[in-house]
């Protein structure tokens, strides 16, 4: 979730500099790094994964450490005035991380419910 909010001031961020003569947008990638932390993790237990786009089930990693990387786009040139803002990528993108964050939410919200009934012993 603190990689979704802080792709959400990102791109903010880049909508608020649309017209600024210059400004080069700036993306934030969490799921490289998340990916990367999932793959250095210790073979402890190793299950067998049907696809390949299911987890590697073997340990752990510490996701406290994982944090997301942000950049600057310097290599795409749109406008005249070297700004590379385009409206509708960061329209696209904010309609993206808002799904994602209501998923995440939703998910949260769900996770609380069940040990909220588990502390109390009342069914959900």
């Amino acid at each position: 979730m603190d990689a979704a909010a802080l792709r959400q001031k990102v791109i903010a961020n880049n909508i608020a500099n649309v017209d600024t003569p210059h400004y080069k947008r700036v993306e934030v990638n969490f799921e490289d790094a998340f990916k990367a932390a999932l793959e250095k993790s210790p073979n402890r237990l190793v299950g067998f994964r049907t696809d390949n786009q299911h987890f590697t089930i073997n340990g752990n990693p510490n996701f406290r450490d994982i944090t997301p990387a942000m950049w600057r786009q310097n290599d795409t040139y749109s406008r005249s005035d070297d700004n590379n803002v385009d409206m509708d990528v960061e329209m696209v993108e904010l309609a993206k991380n808002e799904l994602m964050m209501n998923s995440l939410v939703e998910t949260l919200n769900r996770k609380t419910q069940r040990l909220s009934a588990a502390i109390t012993g009342r069914s959900q």
